[in-house]
């Protein structure tokens, strides 16, 4: 009984080595990147200057899954009115990073994202809209030609967390931004 303990207590210890070694695996690509960049542009139709701070980390591993943990914020200022929102984003994706092939020709892209995928507010003032926790997104495109695609469809699963955003089609952002900026 006493050798019977002393195999399976190696046999243990010899699982627990393989699996943490298999989570420890080193990255084949392992990129971090940060920048500022401000520029005109247009949000909702209303013309204005947006002003992106981000970090970015992302991780590929061997077996083709991916780790993107980034934060995001933007700060878009209105040119008639002056009033400023915030967007901001934190969190992290997993997924695959080479798409799915369809038999019908379509690709399609399984991730899924956890934290605050979307925080709208006003600067130093109150928070607009939240969306946060966890999501996957699965999103078909059709290819054609020269890295450019055709939307098909997206679906959104296991959602943990509010999403009103998300769960409106992206059409509130537009009716909570458009009066916080006129």
């Amino acid at each position: 009984m006493r050798r019977f303990a002393l195999v399976l207590a190696a046999a243990l210890a010899l699982t627990m080595a393989a699996s943490s070694a298999a989570f420890a695996a080193a990255p084949l690509v392992n990129e971090h990147n940060q920048f500022t960049d401000t520029f005109p542009d247009e949000l909702c139709d209303i013309p204005g200057t947006t002003t992106v701070s981000a970090v970015d980390n992302f991780k590929l591993y061997a077996d083709g899954t991916f780790l993107d943990t980034s934060r995001f914020q933007v700060v878009f200022t209105a040119a008639d009115s002056g009033k400023s929102i915030m967007i901001f984003s934190a969190g992290q994706a997993t997924g695959l990073d080479e798409p799915i092939q369809n038999p019908d020709g379509t690709v399609t892209f399984n991730d899924t994202y956890k934290g605050l995928p979307e925080k709208l507010s006003i600067p130093g003032g109150p928070t607009l809209s939240l969306d946060a926790g966890m999501v996957t997104v699965t999103t078909t495109l059709r290819p054609l030609g020269d890295d450019e695609f055709e939307f098909v469809s997206q679906t959104f699963s296991g959602e943990h967390g509010p999403h009103p955003d998300l769960e409106s089609g992206f059409e509130l952002f537009c009716q909570i931004l458009v009066p916080a900026l006129t």
